[in-house]
């Protein structure tokens, strides 16, 4: 098997980005960033340093709207170094998700949080209680990711392979499936690469969601043929990882075809296996 660096994508993965994510991107950059900051410049330059200092505030928050852009859309994740052995219960693989990603969500609803603080001392200030209730609603709505995040309710992901099976934590939720009941591994493409475990219909499923507020990724909800229930499956956006989503995908169809190999999945053989992917 290649390196990490030359596997070759699945073929439902081998697009570029497309001119038009690096474009929205960009028009982003434009409305988002310079227009903002060339008004926050002119107000500054007027005098009237109040609009002036909320248009670099808004260009600021707009700077990391456009970095998280780039991050789950055009940012290329070739190294190999975040993927560890997790030492707990009977230990794991873990693969954990994009500390930068998740770092972007509690910089921009933070940031956002300040800014309507702000407009709610100068609306009291400035005698207009009705705009400092709706800037202090708004305030709450968006300084709750941050107060999830402090709480553990939305944290950083990651997916461990364990000898007895497929354990996800994504921001918001967690799911679980033994090996013995997965039935394959997909690549889909849905805005971004997806990989999706499916299960047996009627697998044991563990699944838990933490917070039905800020759901940036949720669990799967594909109804059975029956109608009767969920199919139990797992599916992990590569925009979310640390790493290239192609070197998880084939170590999940690995594993997945050699049970025999999956006791390695709880000690540093499972690491080393991950970063070189020797062929076997």
């Amino acid at each position: 098997m290649p390196s990490a660096e030359t596997l070759p994508p699945p073929a439902e993965w081998r697009r570029s980005a497309g001119r038009r994510v690096i474009a929205a991107i960009a028009l982003l950059g434009v409305v988002l960033v310079l227009a903002p900051l060339a008004v926050a410049v002119h107000s500054i330059g007027a005098g009237r340093f109040g609009a002036g200092r909320y248009c670099l505030a808004v260009a600021v928050i707009g700077a990391l709207v456009v970095w998280m852009g780039y991050e789950t859309r055009l940012r290329r994740r070739t190294s190999t170094q975040p993927i560890t052995h997790h030492r707990g219960d009977d230990g794991a693989l873990e693969i954990p998700y994009s500390a930068r990603v998740y770092a972007g969500y509690g910089l921009i609803t933070g940031g956002l949080t300040l800014l309507l603080v702000l407009a709610v001392i100068d609306s009291v200030a400035g005698g207009t209680p009705g705009g400092a209730y709706v800037f202090g609603v708004l305030a709450l709505v968006f300084g709750s990711l941050p107060a999830l995040m402090a709480t553990g309710r939305f944290r950083r992901g990651y997916l461990r392979l364990s000898p007895e099976g497929l354990h996800q934590r994504g921001w918001t939720f967690e799911s679980f499936l033994p090996w013995s009941t997965v039935l394959g591994v997909t690549p889909r493409y849905v805005g971004c690469p997806i990989i999706v475990v499916v299960a047996d219909e009627y697998a044991p499923w563990q699944r838990r969601q933490f917070t039905q507020l800020w759901r940036q990724d949720r669990l799967p909800e594909v109804r059975r043929k029956d109608g009767k229930g969920l199919v139990p499956m797992i599916a992990v956006p590569g925009k979310f990882l640390s790493v290239d989503p192609t070197l998880v995908y084939y170590l999940l169809g690995f594993y997945l075809a050699n049970p025999g190999m999956r006791a390695e999945l709880a000690t540093d053989s499972a690491v080393r296996r991950a970063r070189t992917l020797p062929d076997r």
